[in-house]
């Protein structure tokens, strides 16, 4: 039976056109269910779009990390930047503080220069080859106080040894062995007292009774006036020394009422305590009370004193005492007698106790 070819066209030719006229699924309609979709289609999209949102949710965690750790790190650049800052900064100050300390310490360095060494004086140099315990000489003008002054171990052997060693009853002119007087200036005892017999033929410190006054006799007033210095020369210097003090004084206690007698050859060093008995205010204060004169001299701490201390014939073992302040740096060696007068309230050895006993 032949074929009907005209069928067999016609029945392809429809096949084929209704395949191509098929409409092509949308995004939304693969991935969205929707009613016509069977149950085990949707089961399939809505499982495609967990997945979806899954790896969108995961993207966008991984976005946000990058971008916070990208802050982090210009975050700890800039502190580490200010770190480095503050840290350049302190130990700039820390080296230019170990810089400037030694400079400082440079500056403010002090040194010492010693004294120019001491000359002898040449118009003493001969008596100290003769003699090595040549102290200095003594010139009391308008007296025969003139001479060479030793220095021993003690105050005992110039008492009756001459300047040539020689034994005198006379003895020599000499200083307490207690104190410095050949030194510079400032290592000098502040009081230094010379010894010497009252002789009566005028020798030693025979003249020295010239400055004698007393209440009972004021005739020697105007000696002193006329002559109100005297003067000293150590091996180095030569010095003039303003006299503020000359009295009779007792050289025990049993001799005064009170027991209580002003010996100043044991003022060689004053006391720093002011309320001491060998102090500079002790010192001053016996002179005041005790001078016969008051010769107007002002006195000042600091100052350096000479006492010219002799045997007197008041009573046993009394003692004839001047003293002389010796003139500063820069001050007139004239001295204004006008101010001098007799002390009104002097106080003298107590007679009636020493003579009486009452």
């Amino acid at each position: 039976m032949p074929i009907d070819n005209k069928d067999k066209n016609t029945s392809g030719g429809s096949r084929f056109a209704a395949s191509s006229e098929k409409p092509k699924n949308s995004f939304a309609e693969s991935f969205i269910p929707s009613k016509e979709d069977s149950a085990k289609v949707k089961i399939r999209k809505i499982a495609v779009l967990i997945i979806l949102v899954a790896l969108l949710a995961a993207l966008v965690f991984f976005l946000v990390s990058l971008m916070s750790g990208s802050r982090e790190e210009v975050s700890d650049t800039a502190e580490g930047t200010e770190l480095e800052t503050n840290l350049i900064t302190e130990v700039t100050t820390e080296t230019t503080t170990v810089t400037t300390v030694p400079e400082t310490q440079t500056e403010t360095e002090t040194t010492t220069t010693p004294p120019p060494p001491l000359v002898m004086r040449e118009d003493i140099a001969s008596y100290v080859e003769q003699n090595p315990d040549t102290a200095g000489w003594l010139k009391v003008d308008g007296t025969s106080i003139n001479s060479v002054i030793l220095q021993g171990e003690d105050n005992d052997y110039y008492l009756n040894h001459t300047f040539y060693g020689g034994s005198s009853q006379a003895g020599s002119l000499y200083v307490d062995f207690r104190c410095i007087i050949n030194d510079y200036d400032f290592n000098q005892s502040d009081n230094v007292t010379i010894y010497g017999h009252n002789q009566a033929d005028g020798s030693m410190f025979g003249t020295l009774q010239y400055y004698k006054v007393t209440q009972q006799n004021t005739s020697r007033f105007s000696f002193y006036k006329e002559h109100p210095t005297f003067t000293f020369s150590n091996l180095y210097e030569e010095y003039t020394y303003k006299i503020v003090a000359m009295f009779v004084s007792e050289s025990t206690a049993s001799q005064a009422r009170d027991g209580m007698i002003f010996d100043p050859h044991n003022f060689v060093r004053f006391s720093s305590d002011s309320s001491d008995k060998r102090s500079f205010e002790s010192f001053v204060k016996n002179i005041n009370e005790r001078t016969e004169i008051l010769t107007g001299v002002d006195i000042e701490e600091g100052d350096k004193f000479m006492t010219l201390s002799t045997c007197s014939n008041e009573f046993d073992n009394s003692r004839f005492i001047v003293i002389g302040r010796r003139v500063r740096d820069g001050e007139s060696p004239e001295v204004d007698t006008s101010l001098a007068q007799l002390n009104p309230n002097v106080k003298e050895p107590d007679w009636n106790y020493i003579y009486y006993g009452n």
